[in-house]
């Protein structure tokens, strides 16, 4: 929802017509400007003019394409050399200026890789995210971080490369746990040569590589070796390490040729939205699946959308040399040329007809098939239950974007304000703020303070995000935390939002909540659909909240009171807060009290004790 928003058709048609007298006839980008002269819409075209006059035949316009003409209050323009020129001033505008109608195809994290990172004489393999390099081998990209560990763990297993920090590899005395479970060879302690571990770097490269099946014989040789020697505890660990190979190859495996390294990336559109899924395969392995979906959008042609997604998403995400649509795009060798452009090799896209990649594409198809249909039902049963909220407790706005605030603090120290958002039938995680309370020793625990200060900050429209504003606030409080909100926004001047508060019953159970609105309170049933859906958007903002809290409660103790303190290590740190709950506490402890905490003996009481009391 955004501020002074003003619908005219009739001008808008006008804006356009004047508009196609100034246009030229080559490629380039146009944007539709609103009242404040920020843009609506960009788009791109291999005809500047002609491209502009099709909007003007308003009898074959979709709604949304009249709503886009009817907040036009200008229209510019680019002009770009060559259509190559105007796809990537295209994107970049679109992913800077964020316009409201255009698509924005995917939150800015890049997907996870497996590194083996060879800086130091003893390779280390980990999780990366980030620009890759020539020097170290990458594995990836995984759909999500777990899928990453869960290969990371196997590969640990099967080639005992360590994974730990350089730091800590260095000033290791002894062999770790994850030697003990036989998940790292002990190079720390020269448990393993040197020549020994890079063999086992090696092959663990060249299994990534695809080199699976090679490896595989060579360790069931070994194996065999050694038991025939009677070494029946070195013929289990490498037993084991086979094990380990052999699940890896079997997860998510397709029949492949083992050095095949491609994308399958489909686009399809029913129920009246399109969802895009993208498929990883790296030397013969699938590994894992995105998807996207997008509704109520200017463009209605899954070929346009799928275009913008290939360039959008390999400007942040390497491309593999294959990567395999479902649609025949006209523009395909701009695309390409445009992909190739981040990489050192040529990219080439193409439309499978036949074999087993087309097998792959009508698998993935199916997919998005089954994905649209459950994403629909979801859609309109919260579209129902927003209905009946809105009904319920009278609000003035159909809630299409929520958001959703709670605070969090320990015993007053470290306090946080969170910021969660729910639109388009999901929470969107990118959006999400936190707000480091600034207080002073006086106002700890005063809740109302923080949910103003956190308001305030949130709505002082400084900066591009801030000015996409909600149609509704949920407040985890009760009826006071609701008129702290209210006042906020009125010192702000914001009006037309929505404002509801969550209050816990008495023995603060689920179940048992009220719901106030600004002249509305209501009782849910502990069955009804959208009490849960509340407790969910609530639980959801706590959860944040208590995770945010907890980081900046761990910086804190990295730089802390106790630095001086020699023998307080960071668990130790992380003990007495826990148990103390601030450190005022802490510095005002008895002696007793500090002997009492987990993990700290009477010596390190005492130090403690003495550094806070100034006993010489």
């Amino acid at each position: 929802m955004l501020k002074n928003t003003l619908y005219d058709f009739e001008k808008g048609k006008k804006i356009i017509k004047e508009a196609m007298s100034k246009f030229p006839s080559g490629s380039g980008v146009y944007k539709f400007l609103d009242v404040n002269n920020k843009p609506l819409y960009i788009g791109k075209a291999k005809n500047l003019k002609k491209r502009i006059s099709s909007y003007i035949n308003s009898s074959k316009q979709p709604y949304r394409i009249k709503s886009l003409i009817s907040l036009t209050y200008n229209i510019g323009f680019i002009k770009t050399p060559t259509e190559l020129d105007s796809f990537l001033l295209e994107n970049n505008l679109i992913k800077e200026l964020k316009p409201k109608f255009n698509i924005r195809l995917m939150d800015d994290k890049s997907y996870p890789y497996i590194m083996i990172s060879k800086k130091s004489d003893w390779p280390r393999i980990r999780k990366f995210r980030g620009k890759q390099n020539k020097n170290d081998t990458f594995f990836g990209p995984f759909a999500n971080v777990n899928a990453v560990d869960n290969v990371l763990k196997q590969l640990e297993k099967a080639f005992l490369i360590r994974s730990c920090s350089d730091a800590e590899f260095n000033n290791r005395k002894r062999p770790c746990i994850l030697y003990q479970i036989k998940r790292c060879s002990a190079p720390c302690v020269g448990l393993i040569s040197k020549k020994n571990y890079l063999d086992l770097v090696s092959n663990a490269i060249m299994f990534l590589k695809g080199k699976n099946s090679l490896l595989k014989n060579e360790l069931i040789k070994k194996m065999r070796i050694e038991s025939k020697k009677e070494n029946y505890e070195m013929a289990a660990s490498i037993r084991d390490r086979i094990k380990a190979l052999t699940k890896i190859s079997n997860e998510n495996h397709s029949d492949l040729n083992n050095s095949e390294n491609f994308d399958v990336i489909c686009c399809i559109k029913k129920y009246e939205q399109f969802c895009i899924q993208i498929f990883f395969f790296r030397s013969g392995k699938n590994l894992g699946n995105k998807e996207f979906f997008y509704m109520e959008n200017i463009i209605d042609d899954p070929k346009i959308i799928l275009s913008q997604f290939l360039i959008f998403f390999y400007s942040k995400n390497t491309a593999p040399r294959e990567i395999l649509i479902n649609h025949s795009l006209k523009e395909i060798n701009v695309v390409s040329s445009i992909i190739s452009k981040n990489t050192k090799y040529i990219v080439k896209i193409k439309k499978p007809d036949r074999g087993k990649k087309l097998s792959i594409l009508n698998m993935v198809e199916d997919n998005i098939a089954a994905s649209l249909k459950d994403n629909a039902i979801s859609r309109q049963e919260t579209s129902t239950i927003l209905k009946n909220i809105s009904n319920i407790l009278g609000l003035n706005n159909f809630p299409f974007r929520i958001e959703i605030y709670d605070n969090s603090h320990l015993s007053g120290s470290n306090p946080v304000g969170a910021m969660v958002v729910f639109e388009n039938n999901s929470f969107l995680k990118k959006s999400y703020r936190k707000f480091n309370i600034i207080s002073d020793n006086e106002r700890l625990n005063d809740d109302y303070f923080m949910l103003s200060q956190m308001l305030n900050r949130r709505f002082t429209l400084t900066t591009k995000w801030k000015n996409y504003l909600p149609n509704l606030i949920i407040i985890d409080g009760g009826k006071g935390h609701l008129n702290v909100a209210y006042k906020s926004l009125k010192e702000k001047k914001i009006e037309n939002i929505d404002i509801i508060s969550i209050a816990k019953g008495k023995n603060r159970n689920a179940g048992n909540e009220t719901i106030y609105s600004k002249n509305h309170y209501h009782n849910f049933n502990t069955k009804d659909k959208e009490l849960f859906f509340l407790q969910r958007l609530r639980d959801e903002a706590h959860r944040f909240a208590i995770t945010s809290q907890k980081i900046r409660r761990s910086r804190s103790l990295n730089n802390s009171v106790f630095d001086c303190i020699k023998g307080v290590g960071k668990k130790m740190k992380s003990n007495l807060l826990s148990y103390f709950g601030s450190i005022e506490n802490i510095k005002t402890a008895s002696l007793q009290d500090l002997k009492k905490t987990p993990g700290i003996g009477e010596k390190i009481a005492i130090i403690i004790y003495k550094e806070f009391n100034k006993i010489v």
